[in-house]
């Protein structure tokens, strides 16, 4: 194929999908290289749903491919290594933010912010990681105008810096895998460069789309009883020369005639919804904020057109703002019922073998209208994405207690107190995890050797607040090794899994209530979250 001298935006959504469907088509071999060798390794899984949201973009210029595509991305992101994804493709679309198309030099250039992109989200960043290939493999200049050969060159750099991960990063060498997020991110290059060179890939829509804001979707806003007798509803084009001060005097104009007030935005677009007696003037008041697009005035009192009566039969029961909303995320019927007797607003199915997008938290803080939104990740793998929902919701104040497993978000939940300041709940409710030391337990599904500890496929593991330290080929073996380093403990909780047996479970907290003895209260509380057939609270 003769060389691509420049893209524009219908190659590179090609190019896009062509990525997608390559790492699509190695979703499990990324997954496979998880360090730990547990059933919940979930990288090619995020990472494949993350960029797979572009089969939903549209055709049009570079730019606008490459902004809606960043958008769909970013919306669909799971786990950090999906989120690390979509920020890289940003910092592209950045980039390409101006043009209809791009040569080498400028899609070079994005490469470049967008490995900046990525690098700059993550506090504290590792060598050795899915960042590490992403700067590395553009890191030189590379002399050649065929956009062909220069992506064949990034995949090749990416694919010798991946081989060289292990000896950046101990745990690596150690489980004798390269990293599984550089390892997915090779493969989406690979996709890239081979449809430049007329490959044909095809992209299988596997997995959830993202969630767009394009349409006039005002779902997500709620009718409360109250006095004021008219609601609008606008949509918006965003005019970007609009500042956040001028945002925040209109906002406070909305309040002095109304209440029940929801302002939301993304880069494009922005959604209006008040309940006011003035509402021609709360119209013309906002179109300084944008284009109208659309727009809705019914009369709350008298509900007396056939719109309103047709959208009155299918209306739910109205919520009430609250100051603030809590939402967890967890998997299992019995974990999701103890974080809602606890307090929690909601909760956002997952955390185990599948992450949940930052759409998916938006989508339940959405639901549930509130102030400030306290999310509760409960796994490491979704603080980034929980963070990211900061950058979409324009009229909640976010704040994500960093929980990495579930007890620890049980104990912060219970910290709570809704007649505190959202930043000294923030403050307690992160105190009051360091108390609380998680203990799981799952099976290995290979052999592996982790700092001299032998496990077979199929043995039972125990991991100490993420780490592996326990292998057995009983599980009641497994939990009596772990048990046993933690005497002196006054408070144990077992949450057992969807499957685990009764029987078993009601054995194994003998079991720890004899190791423990009896200065320890053990309490055994039914989870049925999956993969870890028991989640063990140490306080």
């Amino acid at each position: 194929m003769s060389a691509v001298k420049t893209i524009d935006g219908a190659l590179y959504l090609e190019m896009l999908r062509g990525g997608a469907a390559v790492l699509e088509a190695n979703r499990e071999a990324t997954n496979s290289l998880n360090v730990f060798p547990v059933p919940d390794g979930d990288t090619g899984t995020n990472m494949s749903m993350t960029i797979g949201s572009v089969s939903t973009v549209a055709p049009g210029t570079l730019s606008e491919v490459a902004t809606a595509s960043a958008k769909a991305m970013m919306r669909a992101a799971r786990g950090n290594s999906g989120v690390i994804t979509s920020l890289f493709f940003r910092g592209i679309a950045r980039v390409f933010s101006t043009v209809e198309s791009a040569d080498a030099g400028l899609v070079s250039a994005a490469f470049r912010e967008g490995a900046k992109s990525a690098a700059a989200a993550v506090a504290n960043p590792v060598e050795g990681t899915i960042l590490t290939v992403m700067r590395e493999c553009c890191a030189s200049d590379v002399l050649t105008d065929d956009i062909g050969a220069l992506l064949d060159y990034y995949f090749e750099e990416a694919d010798r810096v991946l081989a060289k991960t292990p000896e950046m990063l101990p745990v690596l060498r150690r489980a004798k895998v390269v990293d599984s997020g550089g390892y997915g991110f090779v493969r989406i290059l690979d996709g890239m460069r081979r449809i430049l060179h007329g490959e044909k890939i095809t992209v299988d829509a596997a997995g959830a789309p993202a969630v767009t804001r394009e349409a006039a979707d005002f779902s997500e806003f709620t009718d409360e009883e109250i006095t004021f007798g008219f609601e609008t509803l606008c949509l918006f084009d965003r005019d970007p020369s609009v500042t956040e001060e001028q945002l925040s005097e209109f906002r406070r104009y909305l309040e002095s005639v109304g209440d029940s007030i929801v302002i939301t935005c993304d880069d494009e677009i922005y959604k209006l919804h008040v309940h006011s007696n003035e509402p021609i003037e709360v119209l013309t008041r906002s179109l300084f904020i944008g284009t109208l697009r659309d727009a809705k005035i019914e009369n709350l009192r008298l509900q007396h057109t056939a719109l309103v009566d047709s959208e009155e039969d299918d209306e739910e029961t109205p919520v009430e703002r609250k100051p603030y909303g809590i939402f967890a995320v967890a998997s299992g019927d019995g974990m999701s019922d103890l974080f809602h007797e606890l307090g929690a607003d909601a909760v956002i199915s997952g955390g185990q073998s599948m992450n949940p997008s930052t759409d998916d938290i938006v989508s339940a803080i959405i639901s549930t209208p509130c102030d400030t939104a306290i999310i509760l990740p409960n796994n490491k793998n979704i603080i980034m994405s929980a963070k990211q929902c900061a950058d979409i919701l324009d009229n909640t104040n976010v704040v994500v207690i960093e929980s990495t497993t579930i007890p620890e978000g049980v104990s912060a939940l219970m910290a709570f107190n809704s007649s505190r300041t959202p930043e000294e709940n923030a403050e307690c409710m992160t105190d009051s995890m360091k108390s609380v030391t998680t203990l799981s337990v799952t099976r290995a599904i290979r052999d592996a050797d982790i700092d001299g500890l032998a496990v077979k496929r199929k043995q039972y593991i125990g991991l100490v607040g993420g780490q592996l330290k326990f292998a057995a080929d009983t599980v009641s073996d497994c939990i009596r090794d772990m048990i046993s380093t933690f005497t002196g403990t006054e408070l144990c909780t077992v949450y057992y899994g969807e499957d685990a047996k009764n029987s078993e479970a009601e054995a194994v907290t003998a079991l720890i209530s004899e190791v423990l003895g009896d200065d320890c209260e053990v309490v055994s509380i039914r989870g049925d979250q999956p993969v870890y057939p028991y989640i063990i609270s140490l306080e």
